[in-house]
């Protein structure tokens, strides 16, 4: 069947990329070029001085409803990492429980790259999740939704050109969901990361430097540079980033600490369940494989699909996430 579904499920994401994709309105580049404390060696022996322990966040509800059975909060909170976009500076979240009584685990869950809603994550995921007994808590992640500044669209300013600001990204979220954590584990039996796409490749670097009952990422990878350089929806950052003149060695330097790859040795979340497509173009299998390899070889779960065309699989994808964590939860 692959040789009908190949061709298939890369042609509807081609189309959802070309239809979809989005220039950045205007060109990034590095806002400095003294990059030391991106590339200090000590980082590979100890992740946790790059991806430090903030304090505990100081967490208000912002506002309270309903989602079907659902209740659903939404949450702010100082982020950890100051930045001089001040609209970046707050972190959110979603919150979905179902309405009982009793502690229940929790996804602490992360998006892909350029979401324009957290819709589809709330119906689709959160409200799948609930029927099977979980929580889940979506985390906006840094430029997104409500925090990308004016005149970008959400996520343009996390994956850009600017090298620098993209590696302080992915230390930005790190630092929020250990934040976030303390609070989070007040309220649940047991706390799991679930991480798509780049939400997947953060939610491994994460779990470098903090240990979650369980870890389930799909369609992610490690070697954030390879994914920039060769992936398909990134094709005007890796344009910007040649106009900076960085070539694919140097960005590979420059976000050696942003490789899940090269710290998985540091990973402390033993029940790990990685899924991924075995057509996608935006995050190639070999890097899937390349991270893989490096933590072990875990269960490793392909589905006939590319990126985008992971939707039509959804259902199985929650259903085989939500298994693995009642098996392994502690609660």
């Amino acid at each position: 069947m692959d040789f009908i579904l190949q061709p298939l499920m890369r042609s509807i994401d081609r189309a959802k990329i070309l239809l979809g994709a989005k220039k950045p309105a205007h060109p990034h580049a590095p806002y400095t070029r003294d990059m030391r404390h991106l590339m200090d060696a000590s980082f590979f022996d100890d992740p946790e001085r790059f991806y430090f322990r903030p304090p505990r966040a100081e967490v208000q509800v912002l506002k309270e409803g309903r989602l079907r059975a659902c209740l659903l909060q939404e949450i702010s909170f100082r982020s950890p990492v100051e930045t001089r976009w001040e609209e970046n500076n707050t972190a959110y979240a979603y919150y979905l429980r179902p309405d009982v009584v009793r502690r229940l685990p929790v996804f602490l869950i992360l998006h892909g790259w350029g979401r324009k809603s957290l819709q589809i994550e709330l119906w689709r995921i959160g409200l799948r999740l609930a029927r099977c007994g979980i929580e889940s808590l979506f985390l906006a992640m840094p430029f997104h939704l409500r925090r990308a500044p004016p005149g970008s669209w959400s996520g343009e300013y996390m994956i850009s050109g600017d090298v620098v600001r993209t590696a302080e990204c992915f230390q930005q979220t790190v630092a929020e969901v250990r934040a976030i954590l303390p609070w989070l584990r007040e309220f649940s039996s047991a706390v799991g990361l679930f991480g798509m796409s780049l939400g997947g490749i953060i939610g491994h670097l994460a779990m470098t430097v903090e240990r979650f009952d369980v870890g389930v990422t799909m369609l992610a990878g490690g070697n954030s540079a390879g994914v920039t350089w060769e992936g398909r929806m990134t094709r005007y950052v890796k344009a910007d980033i040649e106009r900076a003149g960085l070539s694919r060695p140097e960005l590979e330097k420059i976000w050696a600490i942003t490789n899940p790859t090269l710290l998985a040795r540091h990973n402390q979340t033993k029940n790990l369940l990685m899924m991924a497509g075995k057509f996608d173009e935006i995050v190639l299998p070999k890097f899937t494989l390349e991270l893989w390899d490096a933590l072990g070889r875990p269960p490793l779960k392909w589905f006939p699909c590319a990126h985008y065309t992971s939707f039509f699989f959804l259902p199985r994808i929650v259903d085989e996430a939500a298994r693995f964590f009642h098996e392994h939860a502690k609660g």
